[in-house]
């Protein structure tokens, strides 16, 4: 059964420009798909209004439901929150927390005391224990992605939607991130990954959807859509190559 399926889902402005159209997918418990396509071709529209996310002068129309059971656009933003979790690629905070603090607020959505266990746990995965006395406006930019990335996996929802949150993280700290996912996955979690880097979402997620120019063009596993015909969709103009890694022995592109 779908944990978050989609039917003829559109977002629209006015006046009437279509950012998304007529999207239709399901996402079981426990899947990583990765949403990638150029600039402007609608992937954050998508993964904002999937998140219940309202942007003044934008319509949604079709079909989003969680568990078979709730669309999303009838949620609280509480109940919500704990279904469904959006994280952007930048963060601010107007308080002087430190990661400690910052990490255990994320345990404490929606419950009467923080899971203490899910907070060491989850700080142990990412190695994020000389991070927890800092204050986060002392971070980097990929440290405080990292923080925040740890807050979303801590807070347990059913679906993390992460847009463009690893975009500043360097290449060990991105592999890591990736293995990690994974591992969290099993455990349980999914997670709507998008990502400009696409040799990152072919590490990372059991399938693909590419975007171009608001439509949807291809949805399927790593293996199925890094072809040529597929890629020459997405950049017509580009002569991409598709090579194996010799570490993970995942598809990548070299251009």
């Amino acid at each position: 059964m779908a944990l978050l399926s989609l039917r003829k889902w559109s977002v629209k402005t006015h006046p009437e420009k279509t950012l998304v159209s007529e999207t239709s997918f399901d996402l079981p418990t426990g899947a990583v798909l990765g949403v990638y396509g150029p600039n402007g071709s609608g992937k954050t529209s998508l993964l904002k209004s999937i998140s219940g996310i309202r942007i003044e002068g934008r319509e949604t129309s079709g079909e989003c439901w969680i568990e078979n059971a709730t669309a999303i656009a009838e949620m609280t933003p509480l109940e919500r929150v704990k279904l469904v979790l959006y994280l952007a690629s930048d963060f601010a905070t107007p308080f002087d927390l430190t990661v400690r603090e910052l990490l255990e607020m994320g345990a404490r959505v929606g419950v009467v005391s923080p899971d203490r266990d899910r907070v060491r746990q989850v700080i142990e995965a990412l190695h994020l224990g000389d991070f927890l006395p800092r204050v986060i406006s002392t971070l980097s930019d990929g440290e405080k992605q990292l923080v925040m990335f740890a807050r979303g996996v801590i807070q347990r929802p059913k679906v993390l939607v992460l847009d463009e949150s690893f975009s500043k993280l360097d290449l060990d700290h991105l592999l890591w991130i990736a293995k990690q996912t994974r591992r969290f996955a099993k455990e349980g979690m999914t997670f709507l990954i998008a990502s400009h880097d696409l040799n990152f979402l072919s590490e990372v997620a059991d399938e693909l959807l590419f975007m171009r120019k608001s439509v949807v063009i291809a949805k399927g596993l790593v293996n199925d859509l890094f072809t040529p015909t597929t890629l020459a969709e997405l950049y017509p103009n580009l002569a991409l190559q598709v090579v194996r890694s010799p570490e993970s022995g995942k598809l990548k592109i070299l251009y």
